[in-house]
């Protein structure tokens, strides 16, 4: 499951953020961003990490310039960039070790070429599970 960023703006007050402005420890439920597969995201509802949530941004990655390379080879960096190495740091053990999944939020061909967005974010998730989670997964090991 990929979740493909989009570029549409947020609604002032509403106590969702645009995606353009998700950064690296930002909490949310993932059932709240009301998308499944290769569908696009423009908000997502952000929750405080001290209260119950299933998903946290753990990593940024910013493709290199240039043309966009396709859907596939953004799938593909995604994929490696937020289940290698990174994973591992984050949470502790490799990702074929862990019951936490990672996902990505990814740039759109749009996106890209109207507003110059490169950027992959990373989040874990524990929702395939089921449970809920207070605090950072940072260091689950698990």
């Amino acid at each position: 499951m990929s979740a493909i960023a989009g570029a549409a703006g947020g609604a002032s007050g509403s106590g969702e953020n645009n995606v353009m402005q998700l950064g690296v420890g930002d909490c949310f439920i993932e059932a709240q961003m009301g998308t499944s597969m290769s569908e696009e995201v423009s908000e997502i509802p952000l929750v405080d990490c001290a209260q119950e949530h299933d998903s946290e941004i753990f990593y940024s990655h910013e493709m290199a310039d240039g043309e966009y390379p396709g859907d596939e080879a953004v799938s593909t960096e995604a994929q490696e960039v937020c289940r290698g190495e990174n994973f591992v740091n984050f949470i502790g053990v490799t990702y074929a070790e862990s019951e936490i999944f990672a996902y990505f939020l990814t740039p759109t061909q749009e996106g890209w070429e109207q507003m110059n967005d490169r950027e992959i974010l990373c989040y874990v998730t524990t929702s395939e599970t089921g449970d809920m989670v207070t605090g950072t997964l940072a260091g689950a090991n698990r």
